[in-house]
């Protein structure tokens, strides 16, 4: 096992071992925020007939050739009402906006362009796409038995939308991962308790609680771990019976009383490494347990609330998102790059992820880091949008400098 590793090097063997989760039947109603588990085809031709893009009046080009041009109304196409009557030579019809084109109509003409009473439409204009103007024809979008949604797929609004408009009430996604957050710690004491001397409250667990449900996940949070190596061992040992992952916060690094380590290291038989060239961040414990016929990733987070912040975003993130049935190449954040506003401080031997804000400018985009860059902050991340990254041996960078940013 090496002893450090990069940070490209450690979500690459993350993601590598994470298990994709089963498949349940949702209500569609249920789905925001899941991933498909089996790709969607179109069930129909969208549209599933030709229809108007716009209210106006369906007619034949040809009746268009000289301008002004009258027509005799002699139907209407509603709506939810197509008319069943054919559109003749020198007529026709009222249509609104998503109704069916009359037969032998082939083009629209918006109502601004003519002038009409009750009888007759006189076009002054044509529209400028000419024949076929706003019609929207069928299958234009999507034709029935079209790739519509891939496996994998995370169901946004306009996802949710489009199943609908298939008309599925069911739809078959992955399971939400079951993540066990487990805290160490004897200085922990939970919300409602006052601490004492060198006591602090557990807000870690509460906050990659808020973290994981906000990602897709099932979290289970389990009673604090006082540090010693046989009550962290059992809990370790019933949360890799129980859930699909295991993340524990605190104990993970070289002191004393530091036993999430050799914990994960006997239970995966060998950790798969132990400390990642991060900033904040760098002491990370990762295995896999063989709980039966599953696989169960362990991870072992620091401590301090930025690192873990940090840590989870970088690495917890993706894992969820392939847990789920993403892609391992499109899981991980969204990376861009800004101009630096103010100065920003790196880390010799270790990449820098500095909390700040990124803000659209008239050249692009700017970010500026937080102050109080420390991963003890517990207010650090609170209304950030942004990690800017510092790479391994840059040292200080000045205003105006591009630098990379992850989008949070």
């Amino acid at each position: 096992m090496p002893e450090f590793i990069s940070v490209d090097e450690a979500l690459e063997s993350i993601l590598a071992r994470v298990p994709t989760t089963g498949a349940e039947r949702i209500q569609l109603g249920d789905a925001l925020g899941r991933r498909l588990a089996a790709p969607v085809e179109a069930p129909w031709n969208s549209p599933r007939f030709d229809n108007s893009a716009m209210d106006g009046f369906a007619l034949r080009f040809d009746d268009l050739d000289e301008l002004p041009a009258t027509l005799e109304i002699t139907g209407v196409s509603a709506a939810g009402h197509p008319s069943s009557q054919a559109l003749g030579d020198g007529e026709a019809f009222r249509i609104s906006t998503g109704a069916a084109i009359p037969s032998g109509a082939d083009t629209v003409v918006p109502r601004e362009l003519c002038s009409a009473d009750s009888l007759k439409v006189t076009i002054n204009e044509r529209p400028r796409r000419g024949r076929g103007a706003n019609i929207r024809r069928t299958g234009t979008y999507l034709k029935a038995g079209q790739p519509a949604l891939s496996e994998g797929t995370r169901l946004g609004g306009a996802e949710i939308g489009l199943l609908a408009s298939f008309g599925k009430p069911i739809v078959l996604t992955h399971c939400r991962p079951r993540v066990a957050v487990i805290s160490t710690g004897d200085e922990l004491v939970e919300l409602g308790q006052r601490p004492g001397s060198g006591q602090i409250v557990n807000s870690n667990a509460y906050m990659l609680e808020a973290l994981l449900r906000a990602h897709g996940a099932l979290p289970r949070v389990y009673p604090i771990a006082a540090d010693r190596r046989e009550i962290i061992e059992s809990t370790y040992r019933r949360a890799i019976d129980e859930c699909d992952l295991v993340l524990s916060t605190g104990g993970v690094s070289v002191g004393d009383h530091d036993h999430v380590g050799s914990v994960v290291d006997e239970l995966a038989g060998s950790m798969t490494f132990w400390k990642v060239r991060l900033k904040p961040g760098k002491p990370l414990a990762f295995g896999t347990a063989d709980a039966g016929r599953r696989p169960v990733p362990l991870i072992g987070l620091p401590g301090n609330p930025g690192a873990g912040f940090v840590a989870f975003h970088l690495f917890l993130r993706p894992a969820l998102a392939v847990a789920q049935g993403a892609d391992a190449a499109s899981a991980p954040l969204p990376l861009t790059e800004a101009t630096l506003t103010g100065s920003a401080r790196g880390s010799r031997g270790r990449r820098t992820y500095l909390a700040g804000q990124i803000t659209p400018t008239g050249d692009g985009l700017s970010f500026r880091a937080a102050p109080h860059q420390s991963s003890g902050n517990p207010a650090l991340f609170s209304g950030i949008n942004a990690l800017g990254i510092v790479e391994e041996g840059r040292g200080t960078l000045q205003e105006g400098a591009r630098i990379p940013v992850h989008l949070l």
